[in-house]
């Protein structure tokens, strides 16, 4: 199994830090991640709020490329529809590429933020249409070395080379957040990785997953790729002090998603393409005293082993996965954040490098 780093840039009304404090705290942890074993690093886009201060993922992940040699460099993701140019993301990603000698993964996707979408000027409303317009552009343009002709409802663009051409086909490492069921069936066309995060239950991320699957197959001849699950993790010797910790930070990072994709509200009602997140938040209103303790149940805490065995349990629900850590969160303190990864990349993720997927008897 692959597993990966993501970085959160977070601050949190909880546990106050400014934004250079929380960039070096960041940074730090990020520098543990090649040294420490683990695959790939990734950056994710988001704007305007300390809920995720990462606005740019190429400007980190070539940060990264400078001082690290051999680990993945990966975009989790970069959210399109906020991109009036999709040439310019073609050639900046193919820059990092080749500056990093053939180490970038492409993560894509369309956001969920309503104040990044008024940020930008760009009406909600369009995202799906933006997103299926401007995804093949970049992905043929990142495997052939060429922005083709296009003439459509968002973009106009002449053909031009990609100037430095990209270091080698992306088929394999392209990415496609897939978090509402009717993303589902554009992953596949774009053989793309599914990438999710443990938001829901996975016992309904599994349908989704299977669809792909499903779809994969018939789009492209061979099995799909595992899903890449992005999950937040804290581990530690002592499993009270683990469930302590992650109830705290990980319980604040819920509550600042909810208040930056505003969950509690009613603006998804009528906008074209977000139909589930309008069925999620009424959901979540109806269930407000309980929501912080589903989501905290989804994410992975404990010691090694209890780790292990909840990742092991996620597979039985949803099938073989690629695993994706967000190991710091919520302003946490740098000390507990290393503390954490570092047992966790000495004692489960030996474990993990070596994993096979085998569904558990029942």
């Amino acid at each position: 199994m692959d597993v990966g780093v993501v970085m959160a840039f977070q601050s949190s009304h909880n546990q106050p830090l400014s934004d250079l404090e929380v960039y070096q705290h960041e940074i730090e942890i990020a520098k543990l991640a090649e040294p420490l074993g683990f695959n790939s690093i990734w950056g994710v886009e988001h704007h305007f709020t300390d809920y995720t201060m990462c606005p740019n993922p190429v400007e980190f992940l070539t940060y990264m490329a400078a001082i690290t040699s051999t680990i993945k460099l990966g975009t989790a993701a970069l959210i399109l529809p906020w991109h009036k140019d999709p040439l310019r993301i073609a050639t900046d990603l193919s820059m990092l590429d080749n500056l990093s000698n053939g180490r970038v993964i492409v993560g894509l996707g369309r956001g969920l933020g309503r104040v990044e979408y008024d940020g930008f000027g760009v009406d909600m409303a369009s995202s799906r249409d933006r997103f299926n317009e401007a995804a093949p552009m970049i992905l043929n343009a990142l495997e052939t070395g060429v922005m083709a002709e296009h003439h459509g409802e968002y973009f106009d663009q002449i053909k031009v080379d990609i100037r430095p051409k990209p270091v080698r086909s992306y088929k394999d490492r392209t990415y496609i957040v897939s978090m509402s069921p009717d993303t589902v069936p554009h992953a596949a066309r774009l053989g793309g990785t599914m990438m999710t995060f443990a938001v829901g239950p996975w016992k309904q991320r599994a349908k989704d997953i299977e669809l792909y699957r499903e779809l994969f197959v018939k789009e492209h001849k061979r099995p799909a790729p595992p899903t890449s699950a992005n999950i937040f993790v804290y581990c530690d010797k002592d499993p009270a002090r683990a469930k302590d910790m992650a109830y705290k930070y990980m319980g604040d990072y819920w509550e600042s998603a909810m208040q930056h994709y505003e969950m509690k509200g009613e603006h998804f009602d009528g906008i074209k393409g977000y139909e589930h997140y309008g069925r999620s938040a009424v959901a979540m209103r109806e269930n407000a005293d309980r929501v912080t303790e589903q989501y905290v149940e989804q994410q992975i805490y404990g010691t090694p082993d209890q780790c292990l065995q909840k990742l092991r349990g996620i597979e039985d629900i949803v099938g073989p996965l690629e695993l994706n850590c967000f190991f710091t969160y919520a302003g946490m303190d740098y000390g507990y954040a290393k503390q954490s990864m570092t047992l966790f990349a000495e004692q489960a993720l030996p474990v993990l490098k070596k994993w096979e997927y085998k569904k558990s008897a029942a």
